[in-house]
């Protein structure tokens, strides 16, 4: 690992960019990563930094990834090239870090994952660099992370069926992505949720590796209905902005976004006035709306979820929730509503055909 002398100047703070997956983080990524001064680590929590190689970081390109991400042939990893160690990995990285540590209590001691993100923040700061950490897995620990590094927290929030259909459309079979198979994980071991995670059929967690566990979870739920997988994504997706929504200094609602250029303009103002970098998204566009939506009950599964995480004060509450309601429930109230089953379908019709079958009473006429 190669760390440039120190210099006099005063260190850049960090500045963090947290989201969920499929949530428009990379285009954010790459908008500070294109600004002069800047050290833009992506997905610095991933599992793969683990085993992470030059040839990896060679390979693994936008263009190459085939995600719909913005970009062409610059590696994602290439801010990592100089942290590897000579055997492979970046340095001071363990898998845990990716899901294991997801709802990570800010007063709970981690040596090593602090000593991790030191060295990434150090190693740009050294170079008299601003370094930027994004990553769809830190929704969760904001807190943690504020607490030991100060600097700059930006949250990214979506809204949730957009977020999860882009999860569901990125199926090549009738079997879930890895992004849902990371639900699963999440919530069969989120402490508080295991009722839904039993009664969604996902297994009491394991001491396995990481992937050792996604891959129960892929044998497990392989023909999971797409129900089971939007309970998951939701239950994650409240808790994670429950939890870090009153930390952020800015939040960025990527819908608005791509929409609206005076929101986007006002985004780049705050981000100057707040940490110093004012990235332009005067190029973003958001994707449209997804055409095929699964059939499911999307606003009973939303109520069952709110109810059985027990989050209604919480969604009500003015402050940092306000948002994530409003989201919640745009797009809810949006949300197509399933046809009736053949079930219910052929009730109705018996019901009508018996109808016309009973005769009438006649009514007696009035004297």
């Amino acid at each position: 690992m190669t760390v440039p002398a120190a210099s006099s100047d005063p260190a850049p703070l960090p500045v963090f960019v947290h989201s969920g997956w499929r949530c428009s983080s990379t285009y954010v990524w790459s908008r500070f990563r294109a600004l002069p001064g800047v050290r833009a680590y992506y997905e610095p929590w991933h599992e793969q930094l683990a085993t992470l190689t030059p040839e990896r970081i060679a390979r693994e390109t936008p263009r190459a990834s085939g995600l719909r991400h913005p970009g062409d042939d610059v590696p994602y990893l290439a801010e990592f090239a100089d942290l590897l160690k000579p055997g492979g990995g970046v340095a001071g990285y363990q898998p845990r870090f990716a899901l294991d540590d997801y709802f990570l209590p800010a007063d709970r001691q981690d040596a090593a994952q602090t000593a991790y993100v030191a060295s990434l923040v150090g190693s740009a700061q050294a170079a008299g660099r601003t370094p930027v950490l994004a990553c769809c897995r830190t929704l969760g620990r904001v807190d943690w992370l504020r607490r030991r590094f100060g600097g700059f927290h930006v949250v990214l929030i979506r809204d949730p069926l957009q977020q999860w259909l882009s999860f569901h459309s990125l199926r090549k079979r009738p079997r879930p992505t890895y992004f849902e198979l990371c639900q699963y994980v999440l919530l069969s071991e989120t402490v508080g949720a295991e009722p839904l995670a039993r009664q969604q059929g996902l297994p009491a967690p394991k001491g396995d590796d990481l992937p050792a566990r996604i891959a129960a979870m892929r044998r497990r739920l392989k023909r999971a209905p797409a129900r089971t997988s939007f309970t998951a994504f939701l239950a994650i997706y409240l808790l994670s902005y429950l939890k870090a929504l009153p930390q952020a200094d800015l939040v960025i609602d990527v819908d608005r976004l791509g929409q609206d250029p005076d929101y986007a303009a006002r985004i780049s103002e705050a981000l100057s006035a707040g940490c110093g970098l004012a990235p332009d998204f005067s190029d973003c566009r958001t994707p449209a709306a997804h055409a095929t939506v699964p059939a499911a009950p999307y606003r009973r599964i939303s109520r069952q979820v709110i109810d059985a995480l027990d989050a209604r004060t919480a969604l009500a509450a003015p402050g940092p929730a306000a948002l994530l309601f409003a989201k919640l429930s745009k797009a809810m109230a949006e949300a197509p509503e399933p046809p009736p089953s053949m079930r219910r379908r052929l009730a109705g019709w018996i019901l009508e055909k018996i109808g016309g079958l009973v005769p009438r009473r006649r009514r007696r006429a009035r004297i």
